[in-house]
């Protein structure tokens, strides 16, 4: 009987994936599987769910994968309006105390309420599963409500999820219609092959005729340090860059830095000039670190593995100094909330993202690419055909599913005027 469960769960949660045009929505059953001995227990010892007690056919194909920001993911997000505004006439969703939290198997006169709550949003079908029991058909309902969201999608009652779960449906319906402008206001402006960076999902999408090329997790600017909304063309690639501190950071960070190790300076290659020209040095010792003197001053750091642009920067024209570029702290991308950064976007796997916007360039591909890893050179390379590239601040869109997304409003950009 385990045997059979496996195969129909692994099916009830395989058709939510192929409900999502987004790649990264994945529900890997074999790994959760493997991961979670409680889980596994309990598909071995209950009879979970018949086989003619669920119909994988009943779930939604879709055209894998596809931009949001076009003139169908405009008509998506006008459906989920339309699908929220159905869910408030029929009466709200119920609501749960955020405070509690459940383990696999327990059973608590709370736990429907939740269940009612994840399948009137398509999370989980309705009436499957005991009633009061936190069992598999929660968990993984949990876990496709978590993934929409963007939430740590562990499958867990926890105060994050519980939340998300609790904005009303108001709420919802606010958002949903504040994106549907902001989309609209774009899809005109974009060419057939661009860039899209989300701020509120920290991800880069790679868009050609439409469809998903390439998704990357990115590193957002920190809430006091927002990255601007910016629509703009890369021109050019700088490798093995140096990098040019602004003022800002020498102030904000640098100089609380070296008056914390005073070594701060040499162990990260980090140097000081007098001017722009970069031809007078000027020794660390004599500065007053104790005011803002040092900012006076012309800070660079070396190329180099410890460099902050890491091994290229991106460049695209304008008035924010705002940049895309490799990192050297890759941990980072294991983040859900990835808002660490001084406002410059930073790329996970970004030899993919170069390759991909030279691909009509002569003569580049991966080998050159890693040619110029190795050696470690630093070099600009121009753009034949400028690449259009737009950062732009999305906290909800739809799928041609039928799938919603929300992400948090990382910068409460939702709370004032329709241009943000």
């Amino acid at each position: 009987m385990a045997n059979e469960n496996e195969g129909v769960i692994s099916s009830f949660f395989n058709s939510i994936n192929r409900s999502s045009d987004n790649p990264n929505f994945d529900l890997d059953f074999n790994k959760i599987l493997s991961e979670d001995s409680a889980l596994s227990s309990f598909i071995d010892n209950n009879n979970i769910l018949e086989e003619s007690d669920y119909d994988s056919g009943n779930s939604i194909s879709s055209d894998y994968p596809r931009s949001f920001l076009t003139h169908d993911g405009y008509l998506s997000l006008i459906s989920a309006i339309k699908k929220y505004q159905s869910i408030k006439n029929n009466g709200e969703w119920p609501y749960t105390n955020p405070n509690l939290t459940f383990e696999f198997g327990d059973t608590h006169k709370s736990i429907p309420d939740i269940k009612k709550r994840l399948s009137i949003t398509g999370d989980m079908i309705q009436g499957i599963g005991l009633d009061s029991v936190f069992d598999i058909f929660l968990k993984y309902g949990l876990i496709h409500f978590q993934k929409r969201h963007g939430l740590i999608a562990n499958g867990e009652i926890n105060t994050e999820t519980l939340k998300a779960m609790n904005v009303s449906v108001d709420k919802r319906l606010s958002q949903l219609d504040r994106n549907k402008w902001r989309i609209l206001n774009s899809i005109s402006e974009l060419k057939d092959k661009h860039i899209i960076v989300n701020i509120p999902s920290a991800e880069l999408f790679a868009i050609k005729d439409g469809r998903i090329d390439l998704l990357s997790k990115v590193i957002v600017g920190k809430i006091d340090r927002p990255t601007p909304l910016i629509y703009s063309n890369i021109y050019e690639f700088n490798f093995y860059p140096y990098w040019h501190i602004p003022k800002s950071i020498i102030k904000k960070d640098v100089i609380k830095a070296v008056l914390a190790d005073s070594d701060y300076l040499k162990n990260n290659n980090i140097r000081i000039f007098q001017d722009y020209s970069y031809q007078i040095e000027v020794d660390p010792k004599y500065l007053n670190w104790n005011s803002e003197e040092p900012a006076v001053y012309k800070f660079r750091q070396d190329p180099g593995d410890q460099n902050a642009m890491g091994f290229v920067k991106i460049n695209f024209d304008n008035k924010h100094s705002v940049y895309l570029h490799d990192t050297p702290k890759k941990s980072l991308f294991n983040n859900v909330l990835r808002a660490n950064s001084s406002g410059c976007v930073r790329i996970q796997n970004i030899d993919d993202l170069i390759i991909w916007i030279l691909a009509e360039q002569d003569n580049w591909d991966m080998e050159k690419l890693n040619n110029i890893i190795q050696k470690q050179n630093t070099a600009n390379v121009s753009l034949k055909d400028q690449m259009q590239i737009r950062i732009t601040y999305l906290t909800a869109w739809a799928e041609k599913s039928g799938l919603v997304h929300f992400r948090r409003d990382i910068y409460k950009k939702d709370m004032i005027g329709l241009d943000a």
